[in-house]
């Protein structure tokens, strides 16, 4: 199966029972939203040298209200991350910024407290990121990361697929259409696949996003 048809068929599953029961426990309040965003991906590590990059996600999501100031928010989410590690061509040669793609579904639950009522809200919750492994350019496959003699960024590509995230962040706008401001941390070690003299590599997704949502 390929990977886009494996991931829309994944998307549309954690959809349809997020949508489901939303509706079945919140039917003074519960708008469906179309969402879309950019955001900085960065992976923190120690054991390899990485720079932020910029990648972009859409989504759908289900706001309802559960109390007077709190709503409850569940989302579903197809992210296009990039980070980019230091590699060389040989020992001798100068290092270089590879990226590395990672396509990922995400879906989440968050807590909204409304400081202002429809207007403004801090909202904070957890949420599972699935991923494939990191894709690369061929041309960058061969090549050495920075700190090591041997170990190569084709050695680099495999990942946890299951990635447990906890978010915070806020949001403001009107009924219809808000904008939303998220860290994300990535609780499970991300590099955990992958290892190097037997030891294994650790390291924690970090991402800045900005989103607009639409609520039909």
């Amino acid at each position: 199966m390929q990977k886009p048809t494996y991931f829309l068929l994944v998307a549309t599953l954690l959809l349809f029972v997020t949508n489901s029961f939303a509706q079945g426990r919140y039917d003074s309040y519960n708008r469906l939203g179309i969402s879309v965003g950019i955001h900085q991906f960065d992976i923190k590590t120690d054991d390899l040298v990485t720079t932020k990059s910029t990648g972009f996600q859409a989504g759908l999501s289900t706001r309802g209200t559960v109390a007077r100031h709190f709503d409850m928010v569940y989302f579903l989410h197809l992210n296009f991350h990039e980070v980019n590690v230091l590699g060389r061509q040989t020992l001798l040669s100068e290092n270089v910024e590879i990226p590395f793609e990672l396509l990922a579904a995400k879906i989440g639950v968050l807590g909204s407290y409304k400081i202002s009522e429809k207007h403004f809200s801090v909202e904070f919750g957890p949420a599972l990121q699935l991923s494939e492994k990191f894709e690369i350019d061929s041309e960058f496959e061969d090549y050495i990361l920075q700190g090591y003699d041997t170990f190569t960024a084709k050695d680099a590509r495999q990942t946890n697929r299951l990635n447990i995230m906890g978010i915070i962040g806020v949001s403001a706008g009107f009924q219809s259409f808000k904008i939303s401001l998220q860290y994300e941390y990535g609780f499970s070690n991300v590099l955990s696949k992958l290892s190097v003299n037997n030891q294994q590599l650790k390291g924690h997704i970090e991402q800045l996003s900005v989103l607009a949502t639409f609520y039909l």
